[in-house]
């Protein structure tokens, strides 16, 4: 990094609206590191959620564009986790480098302030923040809708042709389907089940024929007709015919999809006419889309100061700090919602004691580095 980067410098304070070569520069690398933690941390996040739906996708047989389809609509989601971390991380990266380099010590002896070191942050942190208030209340509901409703389109037409006449089918749990004869997608002939899902009990059933229905709550019926059931005990088999049997098996995924796909004014609204568990269910999801945007805020305050603690730390300690605060923060926002459900804890406290306490340290460690 050459001296003449610095030169030119424009004194200007820290709202200023113009931006000099050097902010344009550290802003310029706090971009490039910021998409590419975006993209890490939600490879990590998604992780687990890759695995579910895999299970549940190829169990009706749908095909790699669909599964790439579903994890687009989750991403969202997501992203108002991840983008407050990777804006952290950005910060904590880029700052470091600079001060392994000594290129904070030249902005400092050339007579920048904090502050004006710091006034990249901020830039990005407002960016940062209108994105993650759009994505919580608008994009999130509208991504949480399209994602219910196409999972729910693909298991209703590739349900159906999963199921092959002579192969045992095994991609729902617990449960074994034979069928001897298929002769459309949704028809079925000679069907065998056996149905574990009560351990104690597992039954094992027999019919003529069926077909296959899909509901809308993403639960799959299979209508069996002229059959039996048999139900073995210890020492004994108990043998139940009928004539019409639904047996009903859920493929979608553990996700209350009522609450996500709800804007922050339509939790307020339905909070309002809602009492109990459900009333504090709604609280707690409407003030968590409200701080985590506001997080990046606080961040912005927290980020620089921190690095200037940090020192020559190098981007180790950086992305080591990030995870620590970050992890801290979500387990201490989960314990106070947790306290929320349990009637412990006011759900406005709840919602909000954690982003207070962390703009608390943010104002106390920025205001050290300014003396500094």
């Amino acid at each position: 990094m050459g001296i003449r980067i610095y030169q030119g410098i424009k004194r200007s304070g820290p709202l200023a609206l113009n931006i000099n070569t050097v902010e344009k520069y550290i802003l310029k690398e706090l971009l490039w590191t910021l998409v590419l933690s975006l993209a890490a941390f939600n490879v990590v996040l998604m992780m687990e959620r890759v695995l579910k739906f895999s299970m549940i996708l190829s169990g009706v047989g749908a095909s790699v564009f669909d599964f790439l389809e579903i994890i687009m609509y989750v991403q969202p989601q997501l992203s108002l986790l991840t983008l407050p971390m990777s804006f952290m991380t950005a910060v904590l990266f880029t700052y470091g480098r600079l001060n392994v380099d000594s290129e904070i010590v030249i902005l400092r002896a050339s007579g920048m302030s904090f502050r004006q070191i710091a006034r990249p942050v901020l830039i990005l942190g407002v960016m940062c923040f209108l994105l993650s208030w759009f994505i919580s209340f608008v994009l999130s509901p509208a991504s949480s809708r399209t994602f219910r409703a196409r999972l729910t389109k693909i298991i209703a037409t590739k349900s159906p042709m999963a199921i092959e006449q002579g192969v045992f089918y095994t991609l729902i749990k617990d449960v074994v389907v034979f069928v001897r004869e298929k002769r459309s997608d949704a028809f079925l002939k000679d069907v065998f089940i056996y149905d574990k899902r009560n351990n104690k009990t597992p039954w094992i059933i027999f019919a003529k024929e069926g077909h296959i229905d899909v509901y809308n709550d993403m639960n799959i019926g299979i209508v069996l007709k002229t059959g039996e059931i048999f139900l073995p005990a210890a020492q004994t088999l108990t043998k139940l015919t009928f004539n019409t049997y639904n047996m009903t098996v859920s493929l979608a995924p553990q996700v209350n999809f009522n609450v996500s796909e709800l804007t922050p004014s339509e939790l307020l609204q339905r909070a309002g006419t809602k009492e109990g568990q459900e009333r504090l269910q709604l609280y707690v999801e409407l003030h968590r889309r409200c701080t985590l945007p506001l997080m990046i805020m606080v961040l912005s305050i927290l980020s620089p100061s921190l690095a200037s603690v940090l020192g020559k730390g190098g981007r180790l300690a950086g992305l080591s700090m990030a995870t620590t605060i970050f992890v801290v923060y979500y387990s201490l926002l989960v314990y106070c919602e947790k306290l929320v459900r349990n009637g412990k804890l006011a759900h406005y406290a709840g919602g909000w004691l954690p982003l207070t306490l962390t703009l608390l340290l943010s104002l106390y460690l920025y205001k050290r580095a300014s003396r500094q």
